[in-house]
C-alpha cells in the first residue's frame, strides 16, 4: 500500500468517527437535562398537599409594631354610685346583662329620703300660702293701699320659701323621684339607681341588704359598640404615624382572626417610663366581633405601601444564606418535573415574600415543597 492510499483511508476513518460523535450528542444533552429535574408523582403531590401557583403583584407595607388595649372612651363607660347612702333593697341586673339608658338597676332605702319628702310637702303648702299673700300685697301696694315695708317683708319671706322649695325639689329629682306624685300625697320608701347609658354591666359590687356609702362604686356599664384601641407606640417610630393609617390587630388567644382599625389620633406627650406615646384608633366592623373592655392586643400600623412581585412564604426554601423555589418545567404521565431555582427575596409582609428578579419563572410549587429532597 502506497502513501497516497494510506492517507485516503485515514481521512475516511476520521469522517466516520466524526459522524458517530455528532449522532450521540443530542442524547447526551437530553440525559443531562433530565438529570437536573426532580420528578414528583401524582400520589406524592397529593399526600404532601402541594399546590402550584404563579408570581403575583402584591402590596407590601412598612409596618410599625405596637401593643395596647381595647378601651371604652370616657363617654361610653359609666361608673355608678348612689347619690346618697342607703341600704340595697332590690337588684334588677347582673354582670353581662345588657341594660338600656334610664333602666332601674337597683333600689336603695334611706330614712332621710322619707324626711326629705315630708319637708317638700310642708314647704310646698307654705309656699302656696305665701304666694297668695305676696300677690295680694303686691296688688295693694300698686293701689297705694298697703305700706311698702309690709310688702317687702312678705316678698322676702316668699322668695326664701320658694328657694327652699326648689332646693328640696332638685334633691329629690336627683334621686329620680317624681316630685308631682310626692306633692299629691304619694311618697315612696325607696329610690332607684338608673343606667345613665345603654350598654353591658361589666362590674357589680353590691348585695341585697348591703349598706352603700355615697362615694362607693356599685356598678360599671360599658357601651361595647364604641370600644376603641388605645395603643402604645415607641417614640422612635412616632414620626411615621398620621391619622387615617390602617391598623391590623388581634387579641390574646386569637391565632387566625385579624381585625382592622383606623388610626384617629396620635398623642402629644411621651410617657417618661416606657418612652412611648398613646395613640387612639377606631375599630371597624364591630357588628360580628366579641370584644371586651381592657382586652390586650398586639397590633401593627401600616405606614407605607409598595407594589412588588411576591409568592407565599411557604414557596421558599432556605439553604444556608440562600433561598430557592421549585419551578414546574413540565408534566408527563401525571408526573410533575420541577427544577430547583435560586432566587433573591425582598420584603416580607404577613404570609407573602417579595421575589426579586423573577425572570422567566411562571409556575411554581407554592405549598408542600418543604418535603422535597433536593440533594
Amino acid at each position: 500500500m502506497n502513501l497516497y492510499n494510506l492517507r485516503i483511508i485515514c481521512c475516511l476513518l476520521m469522517v466516520v468517527f466524526s459522524g458517530c460523535g455528532q449522532g450521540d450528542k443530542p442524547k447526551e444533552t437530553k440525559t443531562n437535562e433530565n438529570s437536573q429535574l426532580l420528578m414528583i408523582s401524582q400520589s406524592q403531590f397529593e399526600s404532601n398537599k402541594m399546590k402550584i401557583g404563579e408570581i403575583t403583584n402584591s402590596t407590601f407595607s412598612d409596618e410599625v409594631k405596637c401593643n395596647g388595649y381595647i378601651k371604652a372612651p370616657s363617654g361610653a363607660m359609666a361608673l355608678l354610685s348612689s347619690p346618697v347612702a342607703g341600704t340595697v333593697q332590690t337588684i334588677n341586673c347582673t354582670i353581662g346583662n345588657f341594660v338600656k339608658k334610664g333602666q332601674v338597676l337597683c333600689t336603695l332605702y334611706n330614712n332621710d329620703v322619707i324626711v326629705l319628702q315630708q319637708e317638700l310637702v310642708e314647704t310646698s303648702a307654705r309656699l302656696k300660702r305665701l304666694r297668695s299673700d305676696y300677690e295680694r300685697n303686691k296688688a295693694l301696694l300698686t293701689e297705694k293701699i298697703s305700706a311698702e315695708k309690709d310688702f317687702i317683708a312678705i316678698e322676702s319671706e316668699y322668695k326664701a320659701m320658694n328657694a327652699r322649695y326648689l332646693s328640696l325639689k332638685l334633691r329629690l329629682e336627683i334621686l329620680k323621684l317624681d316630685v308631682t306624685k310626692i306633692e299629691a300625697g304619694e311618697p315612696v320608701v325607696t329610690f332607684p339607681v338608673t343606667a345613665p347609658l345603654s350598654g353591658f354591666v361589666t362590674m357589680q359590687n353590691i348585695s341585697l341588704g348591703q349598706f352603700v356609702e355615697q362615694q362607693n362604686t356599685i356598678m360599671e356599664i360599658v357601651d361595647v359598640s364604641q370600644l376603641q384601641l388605645q395603643l402604645s407606640v415607641y417614640e422612635s417610630t412616632v414620626s411615621k404615624l398620621k391619622p387615617g393609617q390602617d391598623i391590623y390587630f388581634k387579641t390574646s388567644g386569637e391565632k387566625d382572626s385579624v381585625h382592622q382599625a383606623v388610626l384617629t389620633s396620635v398623642g402629644k406627650a411621651i410617657d417618661t417610663e416606657s418612652r412611648s406615646i398613646q395613640c387612639i384608633a377606631k375599630i371597624g366592623k364591630m357588628e360580628n366581633a366579641h370584644f371586651v373592655n381592657n382586652a390586650y392586643v398586639d397590633a401593627f400600623i401600616v405606614v407605607n405601601k409598595v407594589q412588588a412581585n411576591a409568592l407565599p412564604n411557604e414557596a421558599f426554601l432556605k439553604s444556608g444564606p440562600d433561598y430557592y423555589v421549585f419551578s414546574v418545567v413540565k408534566e408527563e404521565n401525571q408526573n410533575y418535573y420541577v427544577r430547583k431555582v435560586p432566587v433573591r427575596i425582598g420584603m416580607t409582609s404577613r404570609n407573602l415574600t417579595e421575589i426579586v428578579d423573577s425572570g422567566s419563572l411562571k409556575r411554581i410549587i407554592t405549598q408542600g415543597a418543604y418535603n422535597l429532597r433536593t440533594e
